[in-house]
């Protein structure tokens, strides 16, 4: 499966409380990043028929982070429908394997007139143990 990464710094404006990253900020970076993850596998953004996010599912934090910690999302398709493709992210952090987060996120191709269309995406197959584990835990 092909991934697409991008990353982000936690400062002290991402903070909460417990001075740990702010829940709301995750959800948004992960929203983000899936997203262009997303458009990275479909192809197109800023054009006419571009995806749209419909459902966010299965997130879940799994450790904290804290100022100054780089969290890279790593993003990859695991379910292509004939309008819908549905994303993986994981959040790592500090150029790690250690997850912070990680989730689904479900977008539907539509067209200039908000209308869904096809969007021809072909998703490989899983090649290795995590990845059969990711697209089984969706399924």
């Amino acid at each position: 499966m092909k991934a697409f990464e991008t990353s982000r710094l936690v400062t002290t404006e991402d903070m909460n409380h417990h001075d740990t990253l702010y829940a709301g900020r995750m959800a948004a970076w992960f929203t983000e990043a899936t997203f262009l993850g997303a458009s990275a596998l479909f192809g197109k953004y800023g054009e006419a028929d571009h995806l749209v996010a419909v459902e966010i599912h299965g997130m879940k934090y799994l450790g904290p982070s804290f100022n100054g910690d780089m969290i890279r999302f790593v993003s990859m398709g695991v379910k292509a429908g004939r309008t819908s493709l549905t994303m993986y992210t994981k959040a790592l952090r500090n150029n790690s394997d250690v997850k912070v987060a990680e989730g689904y996120v479900t977008f539907v191709c539509i067209d200039g007139d908000k209308k869904k269309i096809p969007h021809n995406i072909v998703l490989e197959a899983p090649e290795t143990e995590e990845e059969r584990a990711i697209l089984e835990k969706f399924a």
